[in-house]
């Protein structure tokens, strides 16, 4: 079994691969993660800095 595009075949098939409830989850559990990963990037960043406050400090 072959996947077959004729003309505008791919067009529909990529409007039903959007439009399905599945991508919609996905897509907004990537955001989260991407949201999550930078926030913890800054964040591991800043608290490393000179400028600190001694009450955040690691040490």
């Amino acid at each position: 079994m072959g996947l077959r595009l004729r003309h505008n075949e791919w067009q529909r098939q990529l409007w039903k691969f959007v439009t399905h409830p599945v991508t919609e989850i996905v897509a907004l559990v990537l955001l989260v993660l991407v949201a999550l990963v930078t926030l913890v990037t800054v964040e591991s960043r800043l608290l490393r800095s000179p400028t600190t406050p001694v009450i955040f400090s690691p040490k």
